[in-house]
């Protein structure tokens, strides 16, 4: 698993799986110590207890018999002191080895390794087939790549969590859980089965840094138990487990984060434990998450049938980078409302890696729509979405199913269904957005498969999307390793919209763009912060499969949501904005939920004001911040050689809040900010250019994108300021109902202060806690074995 070996090999193109010693104490050193001190310690104890035995031969009373044996009395204390050095030094192995052996101590198996019995080895009329029997009944299966040579199982327990693999090889398997899907700082085990003595070998190993070598380390202490070994005609199978937390520093912590799988394969077994036999080709790297609960398998008395719905032959334009592109689809006939039950990707070959995620939308048609043009509409190819698509259009902006790259679908649980056919004209549209950063021109087929069924469900559920809507207003400066963001759901929303039993939560798919890289949906309630609905701390842009919860979650009118994302940016020299494009970024959440309300999306942006002075400006050229804020939110802004038509302020007047003309206002303030956006313009692009400072005097005259670009973002003080007053500070909260209205005025408001959730559940490793205590000791352990080397040296000079 990993790069090629560099010329460290040995000559006979082997790489060593060497013993990497790792504890936090040096126990060489304490060694030699030990050995030095017990030479001193001999030759001083053999010399004082002769004097001692003559002086009491000589029955010596006075003060001088005990002064002169006063360094008798400090090299006992020394001893002690030694001792009790050496017993603080052990300690921290001893403890993780209790640890290791106590986290291991779930169960026992009978069988660690075994030739396979005649009757289950396979004869050549079957090589194609690895069947081999277990006794475990495995809850996941996964193919790790693409052709099934590596097939992935397992299953997870308390605090523990078994695999079985599969692998196409009669040489070794390599399995790795990597934070970034590289091989350096990747856990790793490497197993085969002996083909002489039939003896299966599992190794726990760990990449290290290219620096030290190529080939994986060994670890200190075998945190992995193998519990079966065997081989076939064509595959190996080995069977293991391990905690999810061992508290090895070289293990993986296994979560319910994204975890990338490394694999690789070789097809011949190593000459020794010791030495590896580079993998060259045969490797790849799947990301999973090894928590999520088990699928549950559909009623057997479901008759389910399949909607296709596809964009036919679509060719993907060759001049933009970023294409979404919209089509009307009418829903098939039914006498009866059905059920939506699951979805799945129909994706073509050729389209690949260019499908970034689709969403269908549900159309929300008045009575008095004319249907002849919608069926007008559902007979085209379909159109650019939110640009040139007709205006009517915007009634199709509930999403009732939301795909994203590497998601292989979704089954909704047995109890939930999402309505189709509760109308005899239902019209849906289907997005798609395609990433083309080479602008090629591509023609394929790739749309969505939605599986229906006439048995209603217990209970009809619906999306909700949250988190911050996408404008360029949501602003994450360069040069970060890590800055966050927050999207607001009001607590005002939910408890004007929601029922008095609340909403109850079955999955949640978090979203995006190539710089989020810890993405996590945060429920409030009473001014404290319940567990999170969904959180990964290693995400993966190329796999955004949903989350479904072990359990439905319920939120409450009155509860609060907050969508954060934490960017990475340290390799970027310019500011990333909000927006469609996958340069641009997003912070999202789709929430699967039951019962379906008539909230569709719960999302916030800084105020427009107070973005501007956040960043240090206060008046542009031509227009006033007031004005700058009306043009932004309706989409009207002009350059400072245009002149601009002032119109009344985005504002609502007391006693006006919900009039169809302040309605109207709010909504075109989240369909603008997606018009700037979505034409994936490059930074100097941006609307944001346009605007040209005149107020403060030491920005004058530039364009706000270039003052944007003058920040001192290295300075760290500077961006933690930042990151607080966008994330702590005033949210503009919108709260949209289905029928692309508001169900509540939108509000300024503060993020609600609330107490922190801590996971109490977490697994508390004394190893790790005792490290830098132990670590601090060790220093003053060297001093007391300095000075009490020191005072053996006086004692023996005398």
């Amino acid at each position: 698993m990993g790069t090629r070996p560099s010329h460290k090999r040995s000559p006979v193109g082997t790489s060593h799986c060497r013993f990497f010693s790792l504890t936090p104490v040096h126990f060489t050193d304490r060694i030699a110590s030990r050995i030095a001190n017990i030479i001193v310690f001999g030759f001083a104890a053999y010399k004082y207890i002769r004097r001692f035995l003559s002086g009491a031969m000589a029955k010596s009373t006075n003060m001088s018999y005990y002064y002169n044996h006063l360094p008798v009395y400090l090299l006992i204390i020394s001893l002690v002191n030694l001792s009790l050095t050496f017993v603080k030094a052990d300690d921290l192995l001893e403890q993780y080895v209790k640890h290791v052996e106590l986290v291991n101590n779930f169960e026992e198996y009978d069988t660690v390794s075994r030739r396979v019995p005649e009757n289950r080895r396979l004869g050549k009329h079957s090589r194609n087939r690895r069947q081999v029997d277990s006794d475990i009944v495995w809850t996941h299966s996964l193919a790790l790549d693409i052709d099934g040579f590596v097939v992935l199982k397992w299953q997870p327990r308390h605090q523990e969590i078994l695999f079985r693999i599969e692998a196409r090889t009669l040489g070794y398997v390599g399995l790795g859980f990597s934070p970034n899907g590289k091989m350096e700082g990747a856990d790793m085990i490497i197993g085969w089965v002996d083909d002489d003595s039939y003896k299966a070998v599992l190794l726990d190993c760990h990449g290290v840094p290219k620096s030290q070598g190529s080939a994986p380390a060994r670890d200190v202490i075998d945190n992995y138990t193998l519990m079966k070994g065997e081989q076939n005609d064509t595959h190996t199978i080995l069977e293991f487990r391990r905690a999810l937390d061992t508290c090895d520093p070289n293990d993986y912590v296994l979560s319910g984060d994204t975890v990338r799988m490394i694999w690789a394969l070789h097809h011949k077994d190593p000459p020794s434990e010791n030495a590896m036999i580079y993998h060259g080709e045969l490797r790849g790297v799947q990301s999973v998450h090894l928590l999520a609960p088990p699928p549950t398998p559909k009623p057997s008395n479901e008759l389910s049938r399949n909607w296709d719905v596809e964009l036919k032959n679509f060719r993907i334009p060759n001049n933009v980078d970023t294409v979404y592109w919209c089509k009307v689809f009418k829903a098939p006939t039914l006498n009866t409302k059905h059920h939506i039950t699951g979805f799945a990707p129909l994706i073509g070959k050729k389209h690949g890696n260019m499908v970034h995620h689709m969403i269908m939308h549900e159309c929300d048609l008045p009575d008095n729509s004319n249907i002849s043009l919608w069926e007008k509409y559902a007979a085209e190819e379909g159109q650019l979405c939110y640009d040139s698509m007709p205006p009517a259009w915007e009634k199709c902006l509930t999403p009732i199913v939301a795909w994203a790259i590497g998601s292989k679908g979704e089954d909704f649980p047995n109890h939930v269904g999402l309505p189709l056919g509760s109308r005899k004209n239902s019209y849906f549209m289907l997005e798609v957005h395609f990433d083309n950063p080479q602008m090629k021109t591509v023609m394929d087929t790739t749309g969505l498969r939605l599986q229906y069924t006439s048995k209603l469900r217990e209970n009809e559920g619906a999306i909700l999307v949250t988190g911050v809507a996408p404008s360029n207003l949501h602003f994450i400066p360069p040069l970060q390793n890590e800055y966050k963001t927050a999207g607001y759901c009001s607590l005002g929303c939910t408890k004007e919209i929601f029922p008095k039993e609340g909403i109850n939560v079955v999955s949640v798919m978090l979203h995006s763009h190539l710089a989020g890289r810890k993405l996590k949906l945060r429920h409030i309630r009473a001014g404290k912060e319940l567990p999170p609905l969904a959180q990964d701390d290693h995400y993966d842009f190329n796999y955004q499969q949903s989350r479904a919860l072990s359990q439905d979650t319920t939120i409450l009118p009155g509860d609060g949501l907050i969508t954060e994302c934490t960017y990475s940016t340290k390799e970027r020299k310019a500011p990333t904005l909000g927006g469609y494009s996958t340069r641009e970024e997003m912070c999202l959440a789709f929430v699967l939920h039951y019962p379906r309300t008539e909230l569709a999306g719960c999302y916030s942006i800084p105020p427009v004001r107070y973005f501007f002075e956040t960043l240090g400006v206060k008046e542009f050229y031509g227009m006033n911040i007031t004005q700058v804020e009306e043009a932004l939110l309706e989409g009207k802004i002009e350059t400072e050689h245009s002149p601009t038509v002032t119109k009344k302020p985005f504002e609502i007047k007391p006693g006006d809040e919900m009039s169809p003309e302040a309605n109207q206002r709010a909504i075109m303030a989240l369909k603008n900010a997606k018009e700037y956006s979505i034409e994936g313009a490059t930074v100097e692009q941006s609307v944001f250019e346009k605007l040209i400072i005149k107020e403060p005097l030491e920005f004058q005259n530039k364009s706000f994108m270039l003052h944007l670009q003058n920040i001192p973002y290295n300075e760290t003080i500077l961006t933690k300021k930042i990151e607080e007053y966008f994330y702590n500070g005033l949210h503009m909260t919108f709260c949209r109902k289905r029928d692309d209205s508001l169900a509540i005025k939108e509000t300024i408001e503060n993020l609600p202060k609330f107490e922190d959730y801590r996971n109490k559940e977490s697994i508390q490793c004394s190893y790790k806690s005792k490290r830098a205590f132990t670590s601090s000791t060790t220093k003053t352990a060297s001093s007391l074995l300095s000075i009490t080397f020191i005072l053996n040296i006086f004692i023996m000079i005398r």
